[in-house]
């Protein structure tokens, strides 16, 4: 009786193991995984020693700078944000592919439910490689509405242009540019 239950816990231990069944469809993402795409891409910035040229532009006002320890997790956390990929959603955007020549491609998710902030996500990639991202965005509260640009280049750099709209204060218009 005293190697019952440990030749049980064996037996059930023995059973268990074997090959890795399917995986379920549910965790594959359904769309381009833009958050797993800029995780890559914070790391490969932050791999090595770069200077940015960051310009900021706030109502009219512009400030630039050179910088070399930009944090790229804080400055990229707007397009993570953007991310599509929730089981909820996977029937909340439309997905349309279009070949421009070769393997060249655009596929572009364009949101079917009006209260999704990412509206429109256009990947460019050539050869499977990611050569342009561009997110449209809207956000909105009683007091304000959001209107968001991203534009990403792996090669160049970033830009993200907001236009807000404000009930009680001033509207705000900024841009931001990272180039590299």
């Amino acid at each position: 009786m005293k190697y019952l239950i440990p030749a049980i816990c064996l037996l059930l231990g023995v059973c268990s193991c074997g090959a890795e069944g399917p995986t379920d469809p549910a965790v594959r993402p359904s769309f381009f995984d833009l958050k797993g795409y800029f995780d890559a891409e914070i790391e490969r910035l932050e791999g090595y020693p770069l200077t940015v040229t960051k310009s900021i532009q706030l109502n009219g006002e512009t400030e630039t700078k050179q910088l070399t320890d930009l944090n790229f997790s804080n400055d990229l956390r707007l397009f993570r944000e953007s991310d599509i990929n929730k089981p909820a959603w996977q029937d909340k955007y439309r997905s349309e592919v279009q070949q421009l020549s070769g393997q060249h491609q655009l596929t572009t998710y364009t949101a079917l439910d009006s209260s999704l902030q990412t509206r429109v996500l256009t990947v460019e990639e050539d050869l499977g490689v990611v050569t342009h991202v561009s997110i449209r965005r809207k956000t909105g509260t009683v007091l304000s509405k959001g209107d968001h640009q991203l534009e990403y280049d792996p090669a160049t750099g970033y830009r993200v242009r907001t236009l807000q709209i404000n009930r009680l204060g001033k509207d705000v218009d900024a841009l931001i540019e990272v180039s590299w």
